[in-house]
Order: structure tokens, then C-alpha cells, then sequence
């Protein structure tokens, strides 16, 4: 299989939203088909990025700010289990990092697991149906990362490497 990779703009959780991942993560496991997602690997994507426009990125956040966010309730799309991620600055976020980002279609979410082949949808759906009653909590967004991610199946879950980090 052939190695491929992208640079993206990430914004890592905190350490409150990765607790609860990894507690999501913990009554995922009775669920076959899914591979939870790494520590390392939690993010919510902001999108695609260079090291090329890093310095103009970098300008463009200079008094941001740090921010708050609700992580959660769990939802799924088709092939990650995830939590939902909610702050209108994640929008401007967005925006600032990509002045052209088409917001329709941005979607801010923490992905805990992936699908893996062609699971049974019952227990999922069972496990999945008790975690949306959990309320959201809240976590501190307080820089983002340009990293070079694999994406190919085989080394979809290794260390990316952190390009620069921006604080917010």
C-alpha cells in the first residue's frame, strides 16, 4: 500500500475532552468492528493547510484567543463513532486560519473511533444510544497545529508530526 499524507490545520482537545473520549472509548470496546482512535491522534480538523501560508496563518490568529467548547453528545457519521463539537469561535477559527473555508459544510467534531469492515449495527446503536444522554462538558481551546498526517490504511494511526504549533 502506497504512503500518503496531508498537512492540516488541528486543533488538539484539552485534557477534559480527551478524559471523556477515552471513558467513551472504554464502552465502545464491547462493540465489534471499531478501532478507537489513539490519543495522539484526537483533534478536531480546521482543514488543509502549508507550511507556505504558515507565517500569514500565523499573523492572521495573533489575538484570537483562547476559547471554550462543548464536547459531546457522542453521534456517529458512516464511519467514525465521534463527539460533537460546539463553539461558534470554531467557525471563526476556521475562517481565520482559511480565509476562503466554505463554513456550510463545517462540521466541528472529536472522532473517538473508526469503523473497521462491515460491523453489526445493533450493538453499536445500543452503546451509541446511551452515550447521546450524557451531557456535553466543556474544555479550553488554546492552540492549534499544522501537522502532516498520514492517511493511508496502513499508517493511518501513527505519530503525525507537528509542523508548528500556534497558541491561540
Amino acid at each position: 500500500e502506497e504512503e500518503a499524507y496531508l498537512t492540516m490545520w488541528l486543533a488538539p482537545p484539552g485534557a477534559a475532552a480527551c478524559a471523556v473520549a477515552a471513558a467513551l472509548q472504554r464502552e465502545l470496546s464491547g462493540a465489534s468492528g471499531f478501532v478507537r482512535t489513539p490519543r495522539h491522534g484526537l483533534h478536531v480538523s480546521l482543514g488543509p493547510g502549508s507550511e507556505s501560508e504558515l507565517e500569514a496563518v500565523r499573523e492572521r490568529l495573533r489575538g484570537f484567543g483562547s476559547f471554550e467548547a462543548e464536547y459531546g453528545p457522542a453521534t456517529c457519521f458512516h464511519e467514525a463513532h465521534v463527539l460533537e463539537v460546539r463553539s461558534a469561535r470554531f467557525a471563526e477559527l476556521a475562517r481565520t486560519i482559511d480565509v476562503q473555508k466554505d463554513l456550510a459544510e463545517f462540521l466541528p467534531h472529536l472522532s473517538i473511533a473508526y469503523v473497521e469492515g462491515r460491523p453489526p449495527q445493533g450493538p453499536s446503536r445500543e452503546v451509541l444510544a446511551s452515550l447521546r444522554k450524557r451531557p456535553p462538558i466543556r474544555d479550553l481551546v488554546s492552540e492549534v497545529q499544522l501537522c502532516i498526517v498520514p492517511v493511508a490504511r496502513g499508517n493511518l494511526f501513527d505519530p503525525w508530526r507537528v509542523v508548528a504549533t500556534v497558541r491561540l
